[in-house]
Formats: structure tokens, sequence, C-alpha cells
């Protein structure tokens, strides 16, 4: 596992740089110098984890990840074609583009689940 520092407590800025600059402050208030450090310098340096995929793991997760978004926008298909051709005083035009917006939808789950079923059968490899 490689150790990285996440922040050094060097990086706190210099006093001096943290003046107010801001219209209408003071000679005096710009020439304090107690101003607070912008970085706890105190509190204990925080250690950053890698993770390393191979390459069978991160194809899961992306499959997974790709999956996921299709069945999204498949849903938001579903949901326009049932607003489409829900009441009474729907067009043809309206009922055939509902039409098409529910066999995008079914389109777009049945590619999920070859994009799952890709991940299942290449998990042995």
């Amino acid at each position: 596992m490689t150790t990285r520092l996440f922040f050094s407590p060097d990086a706190a800025a210099p006093s001096w740089q943290n003046v107010p600059t801001a219209p209408g402050s003071t000679e005096q208030s710009r020439n304090r110098t107690e101003e607070h450090q912008m970085v706890d310098t105190t509190a204990p340096v925080r250690e950053v984890a890698t993770v390393a995929y191979t390459p069978a793991a991160l194809n899961r997760l992306i499959s997974r990840e790709i999956a996921g978004r299709l069945r999204e926008v498949a849903a938001m298909h579903q949901e326009i074609s049932a607003a489409m051709v829900a009441g009474d005083g729907v067009t043809p035009d309206e009922r055939r583009r509902g039409i098409w917006h529910r066999a995008e939808a079914d389109r777009l789950e049945q590619l999920a689940a070859a994009e799952l079923a890709g991940v299942t059968d290449g998990a042995g490899r």
C-alpha cells in the first residue's frame, strides 16, 4: 500500500499573508500579527489509501456503473411514456411517441442486463 500525505503541516500561509486587505480596513488591522493560521498544524497528518484494481475487477466496476446509468435512463423513458399515453385526450402522435419511449426503455433495460451478464460471465477469468 502506498502512503501519500494528504496535506503538509507546512502548507499554512504565514500569518503576514492572512492580513485583511478589504476596503475600509484600517492600518491597525492590516498590521495585526495575531491572525490565525488557515490550516490546523496541530492535527495529525492523515494518510490516503491507494486502492489497486485488477483489470477484471475494474471492468466489473465499470460495467455495474454503466448498467446502473442505463437503468436510470430507461426509467426516465418509462415515465415519459406513461405521461404521454395517460388520459383521454391523447393524440395518435402522442401515443406513437409514448410507444417509442416505452420501446426505448425496454431496449435500455435489455442492454443493462447484457452488460451485467458480461460481468458475471467473465468473473471467473
